[in-house]
Order: structure tokens, then sequence, then C-alpha cells
């Protein structure tokens, strides 16, 4: 009888930034720096390629990379066209409705296209187009959990108490229902130890 190794633990990491190819990269930046409030941390040349790094965190040198380079006949997406041909989403999370609320009309000011907002019984989620048409979503959790995929159309013009109503009784009815503290430390015990320094 063969013994089988210990399975190796999972890697020491997080998740820090991400990397956009751009075809007009001031545009970009105009709008993540204007419209998002990103700082460019640095930027230059690097080879043929201009590069923006940009960050709204001082413990992060840039959560945003973007350099030159985008082909001009990059497809679509195949199922869905509002989603990018490879990079789905880019998601931030924001403290209140409220902040979503501003954020909304920061965007509809800033130049994004294609404003539709939505419930997920565990977030609330706004979702536009940057000026190069990659997807973003901007969310801001709740205190329930129900299973996804969970997509109900939100209307932000109602009030908070209204939207919270809503989403508690559309949750609390729905599959896989719980508190969402509940939902997080079950879901620890199954996931790799958070990130050590």
């Amino acid at each position: 009888m063969t013994s089988r190794a210990a399975p190796k633990p999972a890697p020491n990491l997080k998740f820090a930034h991400i990397g956009l190819v751009v075809s007009e990269i001031d545009v970009m930046t105009r709008f993540y720096v204007d419209v998002l409030g990103f700082t460019i941390t640095d930027s230059g040349v690097f080879g043929e390629m201009r590069v923006a790094f940009l960050s709204r965190d001082p413990e992060e040198h840039h959560q945003i990379v973007l350099t030159t380079g985008r082909p001009a006949d990059l497809p679509a997406n195949t199922i869905n066209p509002d989603f990018g041909p490879v990079i789905q989403q880019i998601s931030f999370k924001m403290g209140s409705l409220a902040d979503l609320r501003d954020m909304k009309g920061r965007l509809e000011q800033g130049g994004a296209t294609r404003l539709t907002s939505a419930s997920h019984g565990n977030a609330w989620s706004l979702y536009a187009h940057d000026p190069e048409d990659n997807y973003i979503e901007f969310y801001v959790d709740t205190d329930w959990y129900a299973s996804q995929p969970f997509y109900v159309p939100l209307d932000l013009t109602r009030s908070d108490e209204d939207i919270v109503e809503e989403t508690r009784a559309l949750c609390e009815a729905s599959p896989g229902f719980k508190p969402i503290g509940r939902w997080r430390a079950d879901i620890a015990r199954a996931m790799a130890p958070p990130f050590q320094k």
C-alpha cells in the first residue's frame, strides 16, 4: 500500500491589482482619476508601451495599471456583449447606498455608458462601462446571503428603507438564505488561510 502525501497548503497570497491594456491611455487615465478618484502614482514609457499606475490606497503603489497596445479589432463577448471579451468586470466596493447614488451621478457626468443597477441579495450593485467599454461594478454589501446568481433590478431613486426591506424579504424567501456573518464563517472554513505578512 502506498501512502499519499498530505496536500500542500494554499500559497500565502492576496489579490492586489489588475492591469488593463487600453487604446487611449490619456482618456482612460482621466476617467479613473477624475470620475473614480484614483491618483496617478507613476507613469512612463516601457519599450514602446506607455504605462500609468493608479491607486487609492497608500499601502498599494498601484491597484490599476493601464498600458497601451490594445488591438483595434478585439472581438466582443460571444454570450453577453455587456461583459468584456476577457475581463468580465472590474468591481469597486462602496460604503453605502448614498455612495452608490453619488457614483451614479459621477458616472453619468463623467462619460460612463449603459448604467444599470441590481440587487444580488448579498450586495446592491451599480454597473457601467468605462470609456473603452470595460464593464465596471460599484457595490455595497448587505447583511444577508442568498444563493447566487441572484439578480433583481434595483431602483436607486427609492429610499434606503424601502430597498433594505425589499432586499431582506427577497433574501429570506430565496434558497440558501442566511445572515452574511454566518455565511462568511461557513465559507472561511472551506477557504485557504488569509494572507499573512
